[in-house]
């Protein structure tokens, strides 16, 4: 193979990359980068590394469920995108613009739950989710990251803890858990949001390259119009007939007469025509002027 690399078809001479090429492999590697950060932020939040990340857990459940899901998409199209980049794979690549697209709805669900949450009557939504939808657990592990006690105040549905008790001197969560919500939701909806046009210039860019990482057309296959069948070939075999047909045929030279000399000899044959010469060919030799005995 003159563009291509031995074995798998991998290309280990970056020099003879295409500019599409490139343009698709840095592409992919953008891909990557917003992927795995999502996934270190998502793991980072399920196993409580950071500070109040127990809260998120609790509150915005849903959310963190979405993050890790539209991560694990964006990998997914980063290995398919890779592999098929470097492999030359035009069918790899095919896959790999048909994915951008669910990681695109992934990343837009993210963004608009997010929004929305923050936007409108995020007060009133917390109201009813700690009324309703939080556990006595869930109020536990909100009240011990927050430092607070109750929503309102100690008495108002407080989950009762060493520290959460009537008479205590901590807060109500609601003020800072609502300050919580804002902050963490407007990062949310904001590191999306800002990540969709990057993603829209990735599907571009697959779109417009993905058929061009090799210097040849296409697949390498000839066009349907202009394969060879059995038709041309007999087509052609004919019109060839009729040229040669039209040729004047080669004269064979005449056979001259016996010497007149008296000598004999043994290795030559005389004929006097030429009928005589094509009758004595056929019954007294086996091939190459060898006589019968």
């Amino acid at each position: 193979m003159l563009e291509e690399g031995e074995g798998l078809g991998l290309e280990l001479r970056v020099g003879r990359w295409t500019l599409h090429k490139w343009c698709l492999v840095l592409s992919v590697c953008t891909v990557l980068v917003y992927g795995a950060a999502g996934l270190v932020c998502a793991i980072l939040t399920w196993f409580g590394a950071w500070d109040h990340a127990d809260v998120m857990y609790v509150a915005d459940y849903d959310i963190l469920v979405f993050i890790t899901l539209a991560s694990s998409i964006l990998l997914l199209t980063f290995l398919v995108g890779i592999s098929g980049a470097l492999l030359n794979s035009r069918p790899l690549l095919a896959v790999y613009a048909l994915l951008l697209w669910p990681a695109l709805i992934s990343m837009l669900v993210i963004g608009y739950t997010a929004y929305k949450r923050a936007t409108f009557a995020l007060d009133r939504k917390l109201n009813l989710a700690w009324s309703q939808w939080y556990t006595p657990l869930g109020r536990h592990i909100i009240q011990d990251a927050l430092h607070c006690c109750g929503f309102y105040s100690a008495l108002h549905e407080a989950a009762p803890s060493a520290r959460c008790y009537p008479r205590t001197p901590l807060p109500g969560c609601k003020g800072k858990l609502l300050r919580f919500e804002r902050a963490s939701l407007a990062g949310v909806w904001g590191a999306v949001f800002a990540l969709v046009p990057v993603h829209l210039v990735n599907i571009a860019v697959a779109l417009l390259c993905a058929n061009h990482v090799t210097r040849a057309f296409g697949k390498g296959l000839t066009p349907r119009r202009y394969r060879l069948r059995g038709e041309d070939v007999r087509a052609d075999a004919a019109a060839l007939m009729r040229v040669l047909s039209d040729v004047r045929p080669v004269a064979r030279p005449g056979f001259t007469r016996a010497p007149s000399s008296g000598v004999f000899r043994e290795d030559k044959s005389y004929y006097d025509t030429l009928e005589d010469w094509e009758t004595a060919s056929k019954t007294d030799t086996v091939g190459l002027g060898i006589r019968r005995r």
